[in-house]
């Protein structure tokens, strides 16, 4: 049996924000765009809300494509790295080098979503800024990749000034299409099938100053606790469980694979909360068993293989280690009494 791949997840209040102010003010319906992504309205102004990436890329092709606008995305991107963006606040404001802005972005980032993985590799005379994606882009998404361009390309030539040089940069990315013509030289630009982009530039950008002059106000963006102890990644990772729960080898490392997170940080999320991955998988396995044999009329022998169980005996003896009786029992007394 194959594992699913979950939806990877984002703070929807960091990434769309901007771009459904931008939406609104040019006579945009946003409440119609994010019904229609099936994203909460809530997820624009709760900085703990996780959101599908997914649907954050597409409502954001979703609002180009209502506005006829192919430029939209890097439009806003441009507007937000010069303004300036709460999602890399602490980055901008401590990095005395641009070195040192991308190191700590890496860790910064990691901080607030899962859906994107960042690295900072260094050979001689070139470094290599990665952006990689751990949610697959289904339907290509020109808006998502001039975002990234654009967003980041600004961030570097505004924060190192003078020393930024258009012919010294190599952006690789899936497309380049919703880029802003003229934005940079053609052959700065490369396109390849990534999952995310690549941006290359030599050696001793940095170890330029940098500086962004950024004036935000330090509030809740919705990050992970220093110990990784979010109640909405708690609420993640038991989503995550009860989806893949049908697994029998569903082992520690085999379920921190599905959510592209390290053991042993799942390990400090719930022991934070007070329990352990054995536990919780136990919890999960118990309300996905009740649940079918509440409201379902599966044999006894589908359910335990639903839930991960090798058979009806196996889930015999857990089913009384929860409750005390069969799950038989269970499903007579959970039927409606006949008047």
């Amino acid at each position: 049996m194959s594992k699913k791949s979950g939806p990877r997840f984002t703070r929807g209040m960091l990434i769309l924000s901007p771009f459904a102010k931008a939406f609104t003010s040019r006579g945009g319906d946003i409440e119609a765009i994010l019904a229609r992504n099936g994203i909460p309205v809530g997820a624009l102004t709760d900085p703990a809300m996780l959101v599908d990436a997914s649907a954050c890329y597409s409502a954001m092709e979703d609002m180009a494509e209502t506005l006829g606008d192919p430029y939209f995305g890097a439009k806003v991107a441009i507007e937000v790295a010069r303004k300036g963006t709460p999602a890399f606040r602490d980055s901008a404001t401590h990095a005395l080098n641009l070195g040192d802005f991308l190191s700590r972005l890496v860790v910064e980032v990691s901080k607030q979503v899962d859906n994107v993985w960042y690295s900072v590799s260094i050979k001689p005379g070139i470094v290599t800024f990665d952006i990689h994606r751990t949610v697959k882009v289904i339907k290509r998404s020109t808006q998502l990749d001039a975002v990234g361009v654009a967003l980041y390309v600004t961030l570097i030539k505004k924060g190192i000034g003078e020393t930024f040089n258009p012919k010294d940069i190599l952006i690789t990315v899936p497309t380049t299409q919703g880029l802003l013509p003229g934005f940079l030289p053609k052959h700065a630009l490369v396109t390849s099938q990534i999952d995310g982009m690549r941006i290359s530039f030599p050696t001793h950008w940095l170890w330029a100053p940098f500086s962004l002059d950024w004036e935000l106000v330090k509030v809740s963006r919705g990050e992970f606790a220093a110990d990784g102890a979010s109640e909405a990644t708690l609420s993640y990772l038991r989503g995550m469980l009860m989806d893949n729960i049908a697994y029998q080898d569903l082992t520690l490392n085999n379920f921190s694979s599905i959510c592209s997170m390290h053991p042993r940080r799942i390990q400090r999320i719930l022991w934070a909360h007070g329990t352990s991955y054995s536990q919780m998988k136990d919890d999960v396995r118990q309300s996905v068993t009740e649940d079918l044999l509440s409201n379902t009329t599966l044999p006894v022998a589908q359910i335990a293989l639903q839930v991960g169980l090798s058979g009806p005996a196996a889930l015999d003896r857990a089913f009384r280690r929860w409750t005390g009786r069969t799950p038989t029992q269970f499903r007579a007394d959970s039927k409606p009494k006949q008047g």
